[in-house]
């Protein structure tokens, strides 16, 4: 299961393309921007600086402030849960009422772990529900969402990348469809959901197997009528190896009911009665039968910085919401969740060797996870971000031990960490959208030769007819090769 969970993450990683030519070439044209902050940390110094208040699109480097905010608020060993109450008595295995399920914002509710909580009822003997299954959702209320992106794929996508946060949200908000060839040239390809058929997921269409192992499949989702209608076609090579394709879904919880369903089937556990929403708070008189505590927030660091992962992003977003929430409220807008980021940052702020001039100018964040082009983040506000959590000797191992260390490999993202030297000295967190402009983004902390901690940030944005063929790709790796080489003396 857990090896499942690490393809499903791996597929879901929006990828950085990175290569090589001429740096910045066309850098005088003021289309390009560039903000950009080089610092030693170990004795505070700007070792380079080009335009680092300069507020650019940040892309996924933004997922730096919410791991920063979590690990300040909660510390590496926090978990989230997942409850399981009754409304009934339960007598001889059989349960004379509701079974109600009561998700506490895990953001990596997984197959893995729906399995080992519905292994605990059965462990506790559960046979039969004589009434309903019921998913209560109400720990996050009503979540608005007001991220163009996110409106979107509540009814329709092609892509994993956009999977839509909710408190007891399954597998990052995605559904996983197993190709594999047939037994000869000219048949149909099997096709299955994974792990079970649902009842809400509709699959349409059909995938040819022809000669070799090329594939060209494509695999769109549509949400309509409470059904996730998925429309595949194209070809499967018979030599190719089986693929599990992710798609997001439009309703999150209707899904993990279902989901929910498929597991106690699986397990012999019969449900007399229906599948059913409520949005309402717990009952006083539910009963707690059995709980289960996802992994440690360390793990969903790792995962959310490694694999860029945006749903963990905003589920994270949310659980810090939801924690300092005092009053009482009906809904949500993401964007506004996304404000306590300041909390965490303004101290920061407050006691940086690296001062802006206009303090009261703060970046604009609209969104936790950077799939927006509505943020605003600079390489100093980078550089402060960084600073402050080196000086947090509680939260600093964990949160550099989270970053992307491509020094560990001999290739990242197709490049050769050999003739890419600074991949062996540094540790850090991409970004990269394309639309409304390319964006590449780049942060995260160096060694330097003498043995001191540096940190760098690097924002490019650049309208998107000038990166064909990868250019602006390739002027940006280069230059990091030119900076690494000279400013790490």
């Amino acid at each position: 299961m857990r090896k499942k969970k690490y393809f499903l993450l791996k597929f879901l990683f929006i990828i950085f393309y990175l290569a090589s030519t001429t740096a910045f070439a066309n850098e005088n044209n003021a289309a390009i921007q560039r903000s950009e902050l080089w610092v030693d940390l170990t004795h505070p110094k700007i070792l380079y600086t080009k335009n680092d208040q300069l507020r650019l699109i940040p892309a996924s480097v933004t997922k730096l402030f919410i791991a920063a905010s979590a690990l300040s608020q909660w510390g590496s060993r926090h978990t989230f849960s997942t409850q399981v109450y009754t409304r009934g008595d339960i007598k001889a295995g059989v349960l004379n009422g509701d079974l109600v399920f009561y998700g506490l914002g895990d953001p990596e509710f997984t197959n893995e772990k729906i399995w080992s909580l519905i292994n605990n009822l059965q462990q506790i003997g559960l046979k039969k529900v004589n009434r309903n299954l019921i998913v209560n959702i109400s720990y996050f209320w009503k979540i608005i969402l007001d991220n163009p992106d996110r409106i979107i794929a509540k009814s329709r996508s092609k892509v994993a990348y956009d999977g839509l946060p909710s408190s007891i949200g399954s597998n990052f908000g995605n559904i996983a469809v197993f190709i594999a060839p047939g037994s000869q040239v000219g048949d149909a390809a099997i096709i299955k959901i994974l792990p079970y058929a649902l009842d809400n997921i509709v699959l349409k269409g059909t995938v040819q197997t022809v000669s070799g192992k090329n594939n060209a499949i494509q695999l769109s989702r549509i949400t309509q009528n409470n059904q996730e209608i998925l429309s595949i076609s194209g070809k499967l090579g018979v030599e190719s190896e089986p693929l599990t394709i992710y798609r997001s879904v439009g309703d999150p919880n209707l899904t993990t009911a279902n989901l929910l369903a498929a597991f106690l089937k699986q397990a012999g556990i019969h449900l007399n009665g229906k599948i059913k929403l409520e949005s309402t708070r717990l009952l006083e008189t539910d009963k707690l039968l059995t709980q289960f505590e996802g992994d440690p927030l360390i793990h969903s660091l790792q995962d959310m910085l490694f694999y860029s992962n945006n749903y963990i992003a905003d589920m994270l977003m949310l659980d810090l919401w939801r924690e300092k929430q005092a009053k009482s409220t009906t809904s949500i807008q993401l964007s506004q969740a996304t404000q306590l980021l300041f909390d965490n940052y303004k101290p920061m702020l407050a006691n940086t060797h690296f001062s802006v001039k206009n303090t009261a100018a703060l970046p604009i964040f609209k969104n936790a996870s950077g799939l927006t082009p509505f943020n605003r983040v600079s390489a100093r506000d980078l550089i402060i971000l960084l600073e402050g959590v080196y000086k947090n000797k509680r939260d600093f191992p964990i949160y550099i031990g989270s970053l992307v260390m491509p020094g560990q490999q001999k290739m990242w993202r197709g490049m050769s960490t050999a003739q890419h030297p600074w991949m062996e000295w540094s540790s850090f967190k991409t970004g990269h959208i394309s639309v409304p402009k390319s964006v590449y983004t780049m942060a995260g902390y160096y060694s330097m030769k003498n043995g001191d901690l540096g940190a760098f940030a690097i924002l490019l944005n650049a309208p998107a007819k000038m990166d064909k063929n990868g250019s602006v790709f390739k002027q940006f790796i280069q230059h990091l090769d030119h900076q690494f080489q000279t400013l790490r003396t």
